[in-house]
């Protein structure tokens, strides 16, 4: 049931992302999990995360310009879950005639590690990342961006490391 209810929330986060929802900014406020200490070093893992979850990113960005659901670098570097919300989200910006364009502003950190899984947090700026109607580029609507809280779970795969969960809250939870 978990899953479920992290999907459902998760395309609604990227629309949020986008500048675009029906639903009111969240009113939770959850603070930030703290950072690692400056001088903690960066296991080859967490390296590898840190790495996936920015490709991964870039990905996103890319296949959310042209509502891309099919973009293959997405499955790269997402499965499960995190896969699920890029793919339908970019599904849903087709089907309602808009793109995103620009570039959301990304910050990861580590706050775990557990075997062959890492958790990172992030505070995604989509202030730069809109919704633009794809017929004439013209934004979609007059939401602005916002600070958006994340979490990432990157996870070593048989294929590799792969995000396979992302929770994104709503505008002004960081």
């Amino acid at each position: 049931m978990r899953g479920a209810v992290t999907i459902i929330g998760l395309a609604t986060a990227l629309m949020t992302i986008a500048g675009c929802s029906d639903d009111p900014p969240a009113t939770k406020k959850t603070p930030p999990p703290s950072a690692p200490s400056p001088t903690a070093s960066t296991s080859p893992s967490q390296a590898e995360a840190l790495a996936t979850y920015r490709n991964l990113w870039t990905a996103a960005t890319k296949a959310a310009a042209t509502a891309n659901a099919e973009d293959p670098e997405l499955r790269k570097y997402a499965h499960d879950d995190a896969l699920a919300y890029f793919v339908g989200s970019n599904l849903e910006n087709k089907e309602k005639g808009v793109v995103v364009k620009g570039e959301p502003g990304i910050s990861p950190r580590v706050v775990g590690e557990t075997g062959d899984r890492v958790t990172l947090a992030d505070c995604v700026d989509g202030s730069h990342w809109l919704k633009y109607r794809a017929s004439d580029g013209k934004l979609a609507d007059d939401v602005p961006g916002g600070h958006h809280q994340a979490e990432a779970t990157v996870t070593r795969t048989t294929s590799g490391w792969r995000v396979t969960s992302l929770t994104i809250e709503g505008v002004g939870t960081c």
